[in-house]
């Protein structure tokens, strides 16, 4: 038997949730949550998880975007290997946004029809950190990837248009606790991928919000959306428009993949 473990991490706060069962047996649930610093990458243990005897257990992790840095980035021409375009971002990243080498794990993600990829950079001390702590426990390390592109791609499916894709601009706000991220799409593709930390300010989201309208055009800000934590809505009250609702977007109370953290509560459902 196998249990699969779903480990959300923010730059405080681990969130594991175990999936057993497929199909109609099927199960996810909560199953631990604890805090550490992500200043400091060894305070990071999965010791206070608790593994059942005689199961297979793997991981699959989802880093908070207080964790990474995107970019939308053009890549040379005549790049022959997924290699060389990961070396590409990585000399674009540290170039534009000051990463120093050897304290980021890089990633790409090609754009379809443009010489165009998605370049994501984690904090590479966390990544090691995770790798050694599931070898550790006996656990098979599935995954790394980002929460935020994660979350973006699951919230797509209600608002994509039933046709040919919009050529007016439109813009995403993933708000977590501790950090947020931005996507910004156009025609169809994404075109502007950022994320940095935050600290609660009051004038967060109105502020951002702003700042979207001024990439996407102040016409287009209709287009504008914000998925943001629970505790956070109070940050939003100029903008409740812009908040995407629970019931066009969940079908069940928790998902594995996390997108539920950005909602508020639903009741319970069956999944």
């Amino acid at each position: 038997m196998i249990d699969a473990y779903h480990l959300y991490l923010n730059s405080s706060e681990a969130i594991v949730r175990r999936q057993t069962g497929w199909g109609p047996w099927r199960r996810l649930e909560d199953v631990a949550r604890w805090e550490w610093n992500a200043d400091l990458a060894s305070s990071f243990d999965l010791e206070p998880l608790v593994l059942r005897r005689h199961r297979h257990a793997t991981l699959t992790v989802y880093m908070g975007s207080a964790l990474g840095k995107f970019m939308v980035l053009d890549l040379p021409a005549g790049l022959r290997s997924d290699d060389e375009a990961r070396a590409a971002a990585q000399a674009q990243m540290q170039h534009q946004l000051g990463l120093q080498p050897g304290q980021w794990t890089f990633s790409v993600d090609r754009l379809p029809g443009a010489n165009q990829a998605i370049a994501c950079a984690l904090r590479a001390d966390v990544f090691a950190r995770i790798g050694h702590v599931a070898r550790t426990r006996g656990m098979r390390l599935l995954s790394l990837r980002p929460f935020a592109a994660s979350s973006w791609n699951a919230l797509q499916t209600p608002h994509k248009a039933p046709a040919a894709a919009t050529e007016e601009a439109q813009a995403l706000m993933l708000v977590e606790k501790d950090a947020f991220a931005i996507v910004i799409e156009k025609a169809g593709a994404i075109v502007s991928v950022n994320a940095l930390s935050h600290r609660r300010e009051s004038t967060l989201i109105d502020r951002e919000i702003r700042r979207m309208a001024y990439a996407v055009g102040e016409d287009t800000q209709r287009h504008i959306r914000l998925a943001l934590v629970p505790e956070l809505l109070p940050l939003a009250q100029l903008h409740t428009d812009k908040v995407l609702q629970p019931d066009a977007y969940l079908r069940q109370p928790i998902y594995s993949d996390f997108r539920d953290l950005l909602f508020l509560p639903l009741p319970q459902v069956a999944a």
